[in-house]
Order: C-alpha cells, then sequence, then structure tokens
C-alpha cells in the first residue's frame, strides 16, 4: 500500500523572500514537506517568531498563524509524492528527529548566500528549508534529486520526476483535492 507526502513550494512576500527574488529570480523561494494533504503536518526550516526572523531553526509551520496568516497573498504550488510505507516511516523517524532535538538545529545564514552561488558548505545541525527537504527526501529514499542535499534550491524540487502537481495558485485558496 503506498502512502502519499507532499512538497509546498511558497513565496510569501517578507523582505527576506522577497530579498531572495530579487537576487535570483526564482519563483517559490521557500520548500516545506508535508505529511497530510491538509497541510497540518508541515515541517521546514524558517523564523520561529513572526517579528524576529533571525531566530530561526526546525518549525513545524501553521497555515493559520505567523508569516501565512499575515501574508495571505502567498504564492504556491504543492505536489504530491506516492512513497512506499515503509518510506513513509522513515520520513516520520527522520522528522521526529528533528521535532525531538529541535532548539540544536539552526537555520543556516551563513550557507543561504553559498547556496545561490553553487558554492557548497556544510554546517552540522544548520539547514536552511530547502536542505532540510532534500535530506528528507533523500536519506528516507522518497525522492533522487541531481545534487548533495546542501546544494538543493526550491527550485529544484521542479525537477523530482514522480511528483503530481495538485494545486497552484494563492495558498489561502488550498484546498485538497483541486485538480
Amino acid at each position: 500500500m503506498s502512502k502519499k507526502i507532499y512538497l509546498l513550494l511558497t513565496r510569501t512576500g517578507t523582505r527576506f523572500s522577497s530579498m531572495i527574488y530579487r537576487a535570483t529570480g526564482y519563483e517559490y523561494t521557500h520548500a516545506s514537506i508535508a505529511l497530510d494533504k491538509d497541510l497540518k503536518e508541515l515541517y521546514s526550516f524558517g523564523r520561529r517568531n513572526m517579528m524576529l526572523p533571525f531566530i530561526a531553526g526546525f518549525v513545524r509551520e501553521d497555515l493559520n498563524s505567523g508569516v501565512y496568516k499575515k501574508y495571505d497573498n502567498t504564492k504556491c504550488v504543492i505536489y504530491e509524492l506516492d512513497v512506499t510505507e515503509e518510506t513513509y516511516e522513515n520520513i516520520k523517524k527522520l522528522i521526529n528527529v528533528f521535532e525531538e532535538h529541535k532548539h540544536t538545529y539552526k537555520y543556516n545564514f551563513i550557507g543561504l548566500p553559498l547556496i545561490l552561488f553553487n558554492i557548497p558548505y556544510k554546517r552540522e545541525r544548520h539547514f536552511v528549508c530547502s536542505q532540510f527537504v532534500a535530506y528528507v527526501l533523500l536519506e528516507s529514499g522518497a525522492a533522487e534529486l541531481d545534487k548533495e542535499f546542501t546544494m538543493v534550491k526550491p527550485r529544484d524540487f521542479l525537477n523530482i520526476v514522480n511528483k503530481r502537481l495538485i494545486y497552484n495558485g494563492f495558498l489561502r485558496q488550498y484546498t485538497y483535492p483541486v485538480l
């Protein structure tokens, strides 16, 4: 029996997101992974406090609060991936490790500009959003990527072969299934 996971790519309109968008031109500047179609179990690396963007690390995201609530014109795409039961359990275990030790994981502020310039840089327990999602996908065997997790940008998830687009639009209007 197969299970499903979801990749959420967004551009919120925060200063940080806008800065990345202007510097790169990438349509989506943030990546998250969800274990359910309603995006209630949604995980990434980002700000832990809405008002303090530099206090950042592993987060369980909530579509009804924080950045997503404030920036209700957040553009997004959502992809669905079929995975085996074993792969799904591996993903849950990986995420549980991050959750159990969430205060030891930090946002990779130094690595972010280096990724944009394709300069490899790895720090233990430091991730940006796309590194985290790529790490979970690669370590669990859920998907193959053509580069090491430390070099993955949100747009690289568009190259995953076994994904299905289930939504493209404003995040606030998402209901499953749409397409």
